[in-house]
């Protein structure tokens, strides 16, 4: 876009043209992509961000203010568009059902090597290997038999918190285990 139409589209005193709004997206695009590429971490869906906030942006074309430039504008419809889809793809806590929850900290194996006596000094070293931090949600969940709900408590963590805790902390003893 030539500087004399950012400078005529930065007052305001008109609209942005189909003619400036392709020339905007042939210079643009590109930068647009590569931070969207950054936001969400997966090309197939910044580009669809893009795309989205490049389709947003010419149907709302007569409502640039002129305020910003037009690229800080499609940057921000972008960054809009991402947050958006963020959100409809969060799981709040809140729909986790306890069944739910306890099939995400399912005792597994983990619970028969505390089970199994003869395993016990084994389990133990395992144990000792996995860093204090899961070591504690281990020894909370299967040997002192706290819920998910009482581990959270007694911590001051959120409930996501000790679930991701307790699937890391077993992957850790597993490895542990065999190792």
């Amino acid at each position: 876009m030539s500087h004399q139409t950012e400078l005529k589209l930065q007052n305001g005193t008109a609209t942005i043209s189909s003619e400036a709004f392709a020339e905007l997206h042939d210079r643009y695009r590109g930068r647009l992509l590569n931070s969207m590429i950054t936001v969400a971490r997966n090309r197939e869906e910044a580009e669809d961000i893009t795309a989205t906030a490049f389709t947003a942006a010419f149907e709302n074309r007569s409502r640039f203010r002129g305020d910003a430039l037009p690229q800080t504008w499609l940057h921000a419809i972008a960054m809009n568009e991402a947050r958006s889809r963020r959100r409809e793809r969060a799981v709040p806590l809140e729909s986790i059902e306890d069944s739910d929850a306890l099939r995400i900290v399912e005792a597994d194996e983990t619970e028969r090597l505390f089970e199994q006596r003869e395993c016990c000094p084994r389990v133990w070293k395992a144990l000792r290997q996995v860093p204090r931090l899961y070591r504690r949600v281990l020894i909370d969940r299967f040997v002192r038999g706290y819920s998910v709900k009482q581990i959270a408590k007694r911590q001051r963590i959120p409930l996501g918190t000790v679930l991701s805790r307790i699937f890391k902390a077993k992957q850790l003893l597993r490895a542990a285990w065999k190792a």
